[in-house]
């Protein structure tokens, strides 16, 4: 199981459990937040402080912790890769067209221990395309990832693209959707800086995953998040998580 933690840190990961609020409903500001991806019996803990210096601008730093079985049957836990990422809206939405977004980002091998990263440093590039409407958002990204190639892996780059949703069905109450489709190195849950949670043996392969989850408002800044995130290899990973918003959005 050593490798799907090498695999989790192969790409960007993402502190929400779908995307589609990355562009969609973005306010100037800072939030915090953090999830737990569960899989298996082994586990990451993605944390996201992002900060909205202006509207059309978001910088997000994703430090991450976790742990996995090794062969031996031992506890292997510590600090994964830490994400770095940009996000700036050169197209504002209009009534007919899409906001669109250039996406940047960089993976730091920060890992803590070498059975929990890849030593490498990894480059995503990504554009992402987003519409409000009165009862629902949709978000439609692809991304191009250039993998830090471990010693002793065989890999090539990561390309994905997404479709994220999110209804507005009660005043506090969201429903949240996400389909992803990804090939390369390394399969990426969610759009753009999504977080990898196939293993690294699965190099070269194709995935398809869907993402069900639900959000829901507790007062003006907090937001908890619940879901499951089923994958074209017949497993299933439940997702948790939670929002504070400064700026009350």
């Amino acid at each position: 199981m050593v490798s799907l933690l090498i695999g989790l840190q192969a790409g960007p990961t993402e502190a929400r459990i779908v995307k589609s609020k990355a562009v969609a409903q973005r306010q100037q500001g800072l939030t915090l937040g953090a999830h737990a991806e569960l899989e298996n019996g082994d586990y990451a803990i993605p944390f996201l402080l992002e900060w909205a210096p202006t509207p059309k601008l978001t910088f997000s730093l994703e430090p991450a912790f976790g742990g996995t079985l090794d062969d031996n049957g031992k506890w292997q836990r510590g600090m994964l890769d830490t994400e770095v990422t940009a996000l700036y809206e050169f197209l504002p939405e209009r009534r007919s067209s899409p906001s669109i977004a250039l996406q940047l980002g960089v993976k730091m091998p920060t890992a803590n221990n070498p059975e929990l990263g890849t030593k490498k440093t990894d480059f995503l590039i990504g554009v992402v395309a987003a519409k409000e409407y009165v009862k629902y958002d949709l978000e439609l990204s692809a991304g191009y990832t250039v993998l830090g190639k471990p010693t002793g892996a065989s890999l090539t780059n990561v390309f994905e693209v997404s479709l994220a949703g999110e209804w507005h069905w009660r005043p506090r109450l969201d429903l949240l959707g996400e389909l992803t489709a990804s090939s390369g190195g390394s399969v990426r849950r969610g759009s753009g800086l999504g977080g990898v949670l196939s293993a690294i043996d699965n190099a070269g392969s194709t995935e398809v995953e869907m993402i069900f989850g639900v959000a829901e408002r507790l007062g003006t800044h907090w937001k908890l998040e619940q879901g499951v995130a089923a994958k074209s290899d017949g497993t299933v990973q439940l997702l948790i998580g939670w929002e504070y918003e400064f700026s009350g959005a």
